[in-house]
């Protein structure tokens, strides 16, 4: 059995506004990258007072004027690292939804992984020794700048029902000891071997009606699509090269299976189950390689790490490919919350106590499948195409502006990994979805 660690984007705004003796209207704005379950307590959007539009007559009552923080915030911690984006909901462009201006810095250092052969095969079950054969570091500094425009307002959880949104996305990574591998390709085979300087255009359109109740059980449905374009002229040949589109589609989904009691003010024990789906296709253009960053990732306004993670078990960084696609069913188990009122009527100031919600630890059970097929991409060796597939169980802590904590027990399911295990110990920090 083996033992990792990993780590997903863990969003701690409101740990660290607290810790900063940030003012409580400030702790009701959100502070997500991408649109994620709304909580019953959520601010209306800006509106000007007495204005109607045909996205204000679809949502029903305007929402009232403001009276929090226009500022809103997004915290990304890293094993090693943090990615800082901060937004500005003071000026709406259309009345009676939202309007966010975002702009995002950070970076940090990463293990990664190529588990590959010199001539481009992905390495097969019991290939290698150890994970050390297939692992390299990487530095990264990524940045974005961009905006969120509502069209529809969402009452149930106000937030923007239907949104489009634009970014300027770039990245600058150094890879170390990537080319020292012996399954490293050459340059041509692979563009950013040695490092990149990646810059995109993404555009997109959001449909958000998830929402998460006070007892942390959540229901509704978010969808999103995105194009992204890398081209040459982006500044995208000065470190490494790229000329690629991407196409992304992503559905996730909560429905609440029972709650003890409905009524109470802190969670005793709540069921609710989830999927998230996400398909991702990357061409490359004028015959090109599509970048491994790329190859390696699902796209989106938050992008992760591709079937080599997003299905739970399988070797980090396995199965890059241009064309995947993923699902993630999950049932999670809420278990009676450690109310926050103590702690925090002694950590914080008169009047932000309150505001805290509770610690709910839990349990989960899920299945992920997740298919590959490397359509159309020069230099790449069999197998092109396949299926991979685990199963397992975890036990989580939902800490408040912290996110999850969890502990997983991963089996794979349709074959060994490169270093010959099934059954693997992971600590992650952020759910899964």
């Amino acid at each position: 059995m083996t033992v990792a660690m990993k780590q997903r984007g863990l969003p701690f705004a409101a740990l660290a506004l607290i810790l900063l003796g940030a003012a409580p209207n400030m702790l009701m704005a959100e502070s997500a990258a991408a649109p994620g379950p709304a909580t019953q307590a959520a601010p209306a959007a800006p509106v000007a007072p007495g204005t109607t539009t045909l996205a204000a007559e679809a949502a029903g009552p305007a929402p009232a004027a403001p009276t929090w923080s226009p500022w809103t915030f997004d915290f990304i911690l890293r094993l090693i690292g943090l990615d800082i984006g901060v937004g500005y909901r003071g000026w709406s462009l259309l009345p009676g939804v939202q309007t966010t201006f975002w702009v995002y810095g950070g970076g940090g250092w990463e293990g990664e992984h190529y588990y590959r052969t010199p001539t481009g095969s992905f390495l097969g079950p019991s290939s290698i020794g150890s994970e050390s054969e297939a692992s390299f570091n990487r530095w990264e500094g990524a940045w974005r700048l961009g905006v969120e425009q509502g069209f529809l307002w969402n009452p149930r959880t106000s937030t923007n029902l239907l949104e489009s949104f634009f970014f300027y996305r770039g990245r600058y990574d150094v890879n170390q000891g990537l080319s020292a591998l012996a399954s490293s390709p050459s340059p041509s085979v692979l563009p950013d071997r040695d490092g990149s300087f990646l810059n995109t255009l993404q555009l997109g359109l959001a449909y958000d009606d998830l929402l998460t109740s006070s007892h942390r059980t959540r229901d509704g449905v978010l969808v999103e699509t995105t194009t992204e374009w890398g081209p040459p002229w982006l500044f995208n040949t000065i470190q490494g090269s790229s000329d690629f589109v991407r196409f992304n589609g992503q559905l996730s989904w909560f429905v609440k299976l029972y709650d003890a009691e409905p009524d109470r003010r802190h969670n005793l024990f709540s069921v609710y189950a989830g999927e998230f789906l996400n398909a991702d296709y990357a061409i490359g253009l004028n015959g090109s390689q599509v970048p491994l960053y790329v190859r390696q990732t699902f796209g989106g306004r938050t992008q992760d790490t591709a079937l080599g993670a997003q299905v739970r078990g399988v070797d980090k960084g396995a199965y890059d490919a241009n064309l995947k696609a993923v699902s993630n069913l999950e049932i999670r188990f809420n278990l009676p919350a450690i109310p926050a009122d103590d702690i925090a009527t002694a950590l914080l100031p008169a009047g932000l106590a309150s505001l805290v919600p509770d610690v709910v630890p839990g349990l989960l059970v899920y299945l992920d499948a997740g298919a590959y097929d490397q359509v159309g991409e020069p230099g790449i060796s069999s197998p092109p195409s396949g299926l991979v597939a685990a199963t397992g169980g975890g036990a989580y802590v939902d800490v408040p502006g912290l996110g999850f904590v969890l502990l997983y027990l991963e089996y794979r399911l349709d074959a060994p990994n490169a270093e010959g295990d099934r059954l693997r110990l992971a600590l992650e920090f952020g759910a899964q979805f």
